[in-house]
């Protein structure tokens, strides 16, 4: 399968693609999962991240910036609440999963009434690893970000070793490798700003270089990363520490076996999150697709990753909005009537589509009609 990129395709989608995500960007500058999707119609810390860095490479600054001012509110806003458990856990208190932070919020930054899997504490490093990508581009902060910062040092570096739910909000009980890589991405990047204290910095670099420790030395199966410390699972999302996070340098062996293994057993064109995925049926998901571009940009396959953005540019309906999943082929196609009757069809659009789709074109910026 070899595709050329289309530049007027290219161009529409990501003209769309910007104007989608500031449509769906709330005044308050929340990053609303999905607007069609009642059960999305929240801002997550991972999705907005991700977003957030996307539209800063899309030199849509102002839109990043405002996502950023949204998130620094939501955590100054609850400083008292880390401290606390920052506090009970050095008390040896049992602290349950629904008292940590929420990873998802209401536009007003406000959390949600209902019940949800809150226990992911990836977002909160991989922010701030978007937040140092902001910075490298010459973009400033406000000064209440950085004390934001230095309140999730604390918290992360305090509960980065806790068992949670993984970045789909599935598979509690474990120590995910996707995870553990969020956290570490998010802490080795603030470790060297000089806005925060010494203290700070030396506490997140040294828990950053911990979690590479524990995933290097119990979570890799066969050469490869594994879903879970101590696991053997494959999981889509583990192409993070490789790309855009770059723990895994691409020329790694790691690398090369964890990209391998996800092409063949979830997919290059349409990726698969993992093998046991029944949400919707288990649907292909574009936005992984992207991230194993990223992969193998850093792996030195720019041509195959060209090939799936041109691939991605295919799944847009007539308004050019991309999907969270594609409908067929389904992993268990009888489990998917079972999900829209609870929530509806699935999510169009889906920002973090649209985020890693822009992601994967600035990555490939330089190479557009030259394949």
């Amino acid at each position: 399968m070899v595709q050329r990129i289309n530049i007027d395709t290219h161009s529409r989608l990501r003209t769309a693609s910007i104007r989608i995500i500031k449509a769906n960007q709330a005044a308050t500058g929340a990053y609303i999962a999905s607007p069609n999707f009642r059960v999305y119609n929240y801002s997550w810390f991972r999705d907005g991240a991700f977003i957030a860095e996307a539209m800063s490479a899309s030199e849509e600054t102002e839109s990043a910036l405002n996502f950023h001012k949204w998130a620094t509110r939501v955590i100054i806003d609850r400083e008292e609440k880390v401290a606390s458990l920052i506090r009970r856990k050095r008390q040896g208190e049992e602290i349950a999963p629904e008292e940590h932070l929420h990873c998802r919020y209401k536009a007003d930054g406000q959390e949600s009434d209902e019940y949800w899997t809150n226990l992911q504490l990836d977002g909160f490093g991989t922010w701030i690893w978007s937040l140092d990508k902001f910075l490298s581009r010459g973009n400033a902060l406000p000064v209440a970000t950085y004390r934001a910062v230095e309140t999730l040092v604390g918290y992360l570096s305090t509960f980065w070793e806790i068992e949670s739910y993984d970045w789909w909000e599935e598979s509690f009980g474990h120590q995910h490798v996707a995870n553990l890589g969020s956290i570490a991405a998010g802490l080795k990047a603030c470790s060297t700003w000089e806005k925060l204290s010494a203290e700070s910095r030396n506490v997140a670099d040294a828990c950053a270089n911990a979690i590479l420790d524990l995933i290097v030395e119990k979570g890799l199966i066969n050469g490869r990363l594994a879903k879970w410390i101590n696991g053997e699972g494959l999981d889509a999302s583990l192409l993070s520490l490789i790309a855009p996070f770059e723990l895994i340098k691409g020329n790694s062996s790691i690398a090369q076996s964890t990209i391998e293994a996800v092409s063949e057993e979830l997919g290059t064109f349409g990726t698969y999150r993992h093998k046991e995925d029944g949400y919707f049926g288990g649907g292909r998901w574009p936005l992984l697709s992207c991230f194993l571009g990223l992969s193998l940009i850093k792996a030195g396959d720019t041509a195959k990753a060209a090939e799936i953005l041109s691939w991605v540019e295919t799944l847009t309906n007539d308004d050019l909005e991309l999907p969270e999943q594609l409908e067929s082929p389904l992993l268990f196609p009888e489990m998917r009537a079972e999900w829209i009757e609870s929530w509806g069809k699935p999510a169009v659009p889906l920002l973090w589509s649209h985020a890693m789709y822009l992601s994967l074109s600035s990555a490939l910026s330089s190479d557009l009609g030259k394949e």
